[in-house]
């Protein structure tokens, strides 16, 4: 597998920088999530840092992973973009013309993998079954060939709440695609979260499909990340269980919240891979 770290965890860090010392500190992927002031279209230098950033990631050797779940970028109000899942036709168009933009970035950075969330459908919950998996398949068809005709991995991250909110849902979603080039981006707290337990079976049941693990600790009962080793995650095991499938992609720590801690959490973070 391939250690990777995001950006996520060093929002106060010149990004540039930070991908600078996150190869001196042996990683070999890196994650890194538009926002304001850091690969937002609407900035003026967008351009710009796009180059940079394809450079950094390619001189250092660094796999580069576009991570698409960005946080007030597209309304002021609302943290969460909009929904792929969305009933709102209008709504599905937007989300549909974000995620190919950035695929067309990708390739253009020479990113090796593009991960999103299904966002929620906006129906009632008893009316979330077959009709929503029926209209995201269909969206989700159209973006696996653009990428895959990009040469770049699409990748889907079930989130709790969202129309494909665990692992199991995206299994069942493989129903209704007509490829299988849609891969897995299994997040460790949102299987936490969902009860998929254990870890390591689920990932090993999906392994040809798993494209990016995110790796995070999280607490029972709570959302939020924590530096890995302070919650309930058993790090060890599952990294074990990674190597037992051959997994080869990016496993990636994210620990957001404690941009202050800095590069200090990064680097306790690649002891979890110094010890496999």
């Amino acid at each position: 597998m391939l250690p990777g770290y995001h950006t996520a965890g060093l929002l106060q860090h010149d990004l540039f920088q930070a991908i600078e010392a996150l190869a001196e500190l042996g990683f070999r992927a890196v994650a890194v999530r538009p926002q304001h002031g850091r690969l937002a279209q609407s900035d003026p230098w967008f351009g710009q840092q796009i180059l940079r950033l394809a450079d950094a990631t390619s001189r250092h050797d660094l796999q580069l992973v576009l991570d698409l779940d960005t946080c007030f970028l597209h309304d002021a109000w609302k943290s969460r973009g909009p929904a792929l899942a969305s009933a709102e036709s209008s709504e599905t168009r937007i989300a549909r013309e974000w995620i190919e933009n950035w695929l067309k970035i990708a390739a253009e950075s020479n990113a090796c993998l593009v991960t999103f969330a299904s966002g929620q459908s906006s129906q009632p919950t008893n009316e979330n079954t077959e009709s929503t998996l029926t209209r995201l398949a269909s969206e989700l068809d159209h973006l696996v060939n653009m990428a895959t005709e990009l040469g770049v991995t699409l990748a889907l991250r079930p989130r709790s709440g969202d129309a494909v909110s665990t692992v199991a849902q995206w299994e069942r979603l493989q129903q209704w695609l007509k490829g299988d080039g849609l891969g897995l981006a299994a997040d460790i707290g949102e299987m936490l979260r969902g009860h998929e337990l254990p870890l390591a079976d689920r990932l090993d049941r999906n392994r040809d499909a798993l494209s990016c693990v995110y790796l995070c600790d999280r607490r029972a009962g709570q959302t939020e990340d924590q530096p890995i080793g302070t919650g309930d995650v058993a790090h060890e095991r599952l990294i074990a269980g990674l190597i037992g499938i051959n997994f080869q992609g990016p496993a990636i720590i994210r620990i957001e919240g404690h941009s202050h801690h800095g590069l200090r959490l990064a680097e306790q973070g690649m002891q979890l891979f110094n010890k496999s």
